[in-house]
């Protein structure tokens, strides 16, 4: 997690998000274009280069741990250099709210045309490729913390109560070197491990928490409708 350093440079950055967000063209209701899972290796000591890409797949499961099979699915992890200013290196437990990763079409092909090569959402290490249905860009990058996402079943416009599945913004995902040793594997540059990082700052896709289901797993497959909610605060 990165934080500000003062809420004036909190105020002043989230006013130019805002500023965006109003040109990001966020559609009332996205679709699941594509799904992905986890590659065979994670480990990041035998596959440096490779461990972030996911594969595409027909389904997803998930449930309130994240995604079977993933690296990041569990309910606590250890703190890592990235909480050190709230946690030192004390390797805190802490909860886990780093279940899922999505970028829209947009993203890739944005960061394609900036680093000169194919970024796919598997090179990114995305879960979830989410569309407009009329095709038209948009960038999920912009779409506020905490906006809900709220599945429908396959087939299904309306939104059901409860949804198939609801997801929550938890933060932006910021350009990393893991993802860009990955691209630079794929293309035989090593040039791109910085440029990546450089480029992708703002462009890279959100990561997500599961709030639901918790009882039982459900698959994510292409084609689900993801209905976007904006929160306001509870009366609870």
């Amino acid at each position: 997690m990165l934080f500000y350093d003062d809420l004036d440079t909190y105020i002043d950055a989230e006013r130019a998000k805002l500023d965006a967000l109003r040109g990001a063209n966020i559609p009332a209701v996205g679709t699941i274009l594509g799904v992905f899972g986890p590659a065979e290796d994670q480990d990041i000591r035998s596959n440096p280069g490779g461990h972030s890409v996911t594969r595409g797949t027909d389904s997803l499961t998930i449930d309130y741990e994240g995604v079977a099979g993933d690296r990041h699915r569990t309910i606590t992890r250890r703190s890592t250099p990235r909480e050190a200013p709230l946690y030192a290196q004390t390797r805190a437990t802490i909860v886990n709210r780093r279940q899922l990763f999505a970028v829209s079409p947009f993203e890739c092909a944005l960061l394609s045309e900036r680093l000169g090569v194919d970024v796919t959402p598997e090179l990114l290490g995305a879960n979830l490729l989410i569309g407009r249905d009329d095709g038209a860009d948009f960038s999920i990058s912009k779409l506020p913390i905490n906006t809900y996402l709220a599945i429908a079943p396959a087939g299904d416009a309306a939104l059901p109560i409860p949804p198939a599945a609801t997801l929550i913004h938890y933060v932006q995902q910021k350009g990393c070197g893991r993802t860009g040793r990955a691209l630079a594997k794929a293309y035989d540059d090593e040039a791109l491990v910085d440029r990546f990082k450089a480029v992708a700052e703002f462009e890279r896709g959100i990561l997500l928490t599961v709030e639901y289901p918790v009882a039982e797993p459900v698959d994510l497959v292409a084609g689900q409708r993801v209905h976007f909610r904006f929160p306001i605060g509870s009366v609870y």
